[in-house]
């Protein structure tokens, strides 16, 4: 026998083996055909789970597509708010600077002792009814002594009202802080959408961008914070007036409303000096980065290389 012709028939015979052993597994596990590939056709029971084609790698990564109606109202909103922005940064944000500082020199602190307002207690002349008991006659009323004591001006409808001259400082300072956080809104939208989709390598421009928007969240979290302590403000002197209502004759009380007084005007001096300093920060910051916000990846950088 030739040892050529015993290879084909050994191949062959390996073949049919290999064939064999593969409808039997395939019939094991419910699967047609002596293959496990459906090549061919086969004695086996039908398949109870039959393979899924899996869906073509170009469709799933086909990219969503809006209408165009759709399409051109975002558009339109990304230009209104690229045109805003610029004029913000260019225009309002200097001007808001000039303006802010003019109104942080007036506030001088040479005025802390003129916006002390305190609810001053009256003296009032109260009869000596001392004695030892309810039945003692009291003396004559022309010799009748008497005591001073202090009392708050009471009665039905009695308002004791706030410090005015800070009520004023705080209601001209928080048209301010509104107006901050709603500029600084709105360039860090105009940031955000011109950040590009995420790629490999030449993204310096891009954490550029990412740095500007955080920078933008802060001042508009410390604005909101700004807002929120004005009311703890009122909320504080309002238990201490209280305390001077009920306890009139303890001077203690009266300082500290003076102390929170002058405490609330330094404060309200320091946030219009911050609303002014965020300007003037984010003005200079976002002009000296202008060309890596607006264009975050350059064109050409396959020249580089």
């Amino acid at each position: 026998m030739w040892p050529g012709r015993h290879r084909e028939w050994s191949a062959c015979g390996s073949a049919s083996a290999t064939c064999q052993s593969a409808g039997t597994l395939g019939r094991h596990f419910g699967l047609a055909g002596p293959g496990l590939l459906g090549v061919g056709g086969g004695t086996g029971s039908p398949n109870p789970y039959p393979l899924q084609h899996s869906t073509p790698l170009a469709v799933m990564a086909s990219p969503l597509k809006l209408e165009q109606d759709m399409q051109g109202k975002v558009d339109s909103f990304r230009a209104r708010i690229a045109q805003e922005a610029e004029d913000l940064v260019s225009t309002f944000f200097p001007q808001k600077l000039s303006e802010l500082d003019s109104r942080v020199q007036e506030l001088r602190l040479q005025d802390l002792s003129r916006i002390r307002s305190v609810p001053a207690p009256e003296s009032l002349i109260a009869p000596d009814t001392a004695g030892d008991g309810p039945n003692r006659d009291p003396p004559p009323l022309q010799t009748q002594p008497s005591i001073k004591v202090l009392a708050l001006p009471s009665g039905e409808g009695q308002l004791l009202r706030s410090n005015q001259h800070l009520v004023e400082l705080i209601e001209r300072v928080k048209p301010e802080i509104e107006l901050l956080r709603e500029k600084c809104n709105t360039v860090r939208m105009w940031v955000q959408l011109l950040i590009p989709k995420v790629e490999d390598g030449n993204n310096f421009g891009v954490s550029i961008q990412e740095d500007t928007v955080d920078q933008l969240w802060t001042v508009e979290s410390t604005a909101a914070s700004y807002l929120r302590r004005f009311s703890t403000y009122y909320n504080t002197r309002a238990k201490l007036v209280s305390k001077i209502v009920k306890y009139p004759q303890v001077e203690d009380y009266r300082r500290t409303v003076a102390e929170v007084d002058e405490n609330e005007y330094l404060s309200v001096r320091q946030i219009l000096l911050h609303v002014r300093n965020q300007y003037a920060t984010l003005h200079d910051v976002i002009l000296k980065n202008i060309e890596k916000i607006k264009t975050p990846r350059s064109t050409n950088t396959d020249n580089l290389y």
